[in-house]
């Protein structure tokens, strides 16, 4: 029972392991014993991002460049993966793009580029990925959603970024249930607001701020370190009953409707 969330031996990848969310959610991974690929389009921060990990966790971690929304891109980051460390036991797809704009004046290149990021992003590592898991009949995703996928908010601009949170929560649930019999299990994390630089625009805005926190049961906005353990727990034994589910790391907010 002592082991039951460690993760030694296990190799996990991070996409976009260079943003904050990720960067935190591999130092977690790391911590509990896994070797970590950090991976994104910034090579500069993910090294550091990588010998941070090492430093503070003794673990071995690695970075690689990838541009999500490029299949063939994806697929090179597998095999370098594969090359490295022999296979992939846990994946994260913590990447994501978030820009407000209003309904009736949505850019198409803007909400192409968040689906590119947030849906395609997601679709294309899972399936790569997956292709190994599936292999090797075992594995753990973990996808980044939003409560935004089932919440819209009290001011405009989130049309297109809540569009892409609900389509990751039904790529969740559907490889979910089309993985089982390969015992990959396919969950998601979905906060609420994260104090991270997306989130920006609502910290800096007092009045939006304090709107978003009365809504709130716990009365603060999250930090990043409060998914660490949501992470580990679903990349570790401890979860493996739990599949195709919407873990809402959001001070209770979907808890008040």
């Amino acid at each position: 029972m002592e082991n039951l969330f460690r993760l030694d031996g296990k190799v996990a990848v991070v996409m976009g392991g260079a943003g904050g969310i990720g960067e935190i959610m591999a130092q977690g991974l790391a911590s509990q014993g896994a070797k970590v690929v950090v991976a994104s389009r910034n090579m500069a921060k993910l090294e550091e991002v990588a010998k941070k990990i090492r430093t503070e966790t003794k673990s071995e971690a690695i970075a690689f460049q990838v541009d999500i929304t490029e299949k063939q891109s994806v697929v090179q980051l597998v095999k370098q993966v594969v090359s490295k460390f022999g296979t992939v036991d846990i994946l994260v797809n913590s990447q994501g793009a978030n820009l407000k704009r209003a309904a009736v004046d949505f850019p198409a290149e803007d909400w192409d580029l968040m689906f590119d990021v947030n849906v395609k992003g997601t679709m294309i590592s899972c399936g790569e990925f997956g292709k190994v898991m599936i292999e090797k009949k075992r594995g753990k995703v973990i996808n980044l959603s939003s409560v935004r996928g089932v919440r819209a908010t009290l001011w405009g601009g989130n049309e297109g970024y809540c569009a892409t949170k609900g389509a990751v929560d039904m790529i969740t649930r559907s490889l979910a249930s089309e993985w089982a019999p390969y015992n990959i299990n396919v969950n998601a994390i979905a906060p609420s607001l994260i104090y991270t630089e997306l989130a920006k625009a609502t910290l800096q805005d007092p009045e939006r701020l304090q709107k978003y926190l009365a809504n709130v049961p716990l009365k603060r906005v999250g930090q990043p370190q409060d998914l660490v353990g949501a992470c580990i727990f679903l990349a570790s034994a401890a979860s493996d009953f739990i599949t195709g589910q919407i873990l809402y790391l959001d001070g209770g907010l979907t808890a008040i409707g």
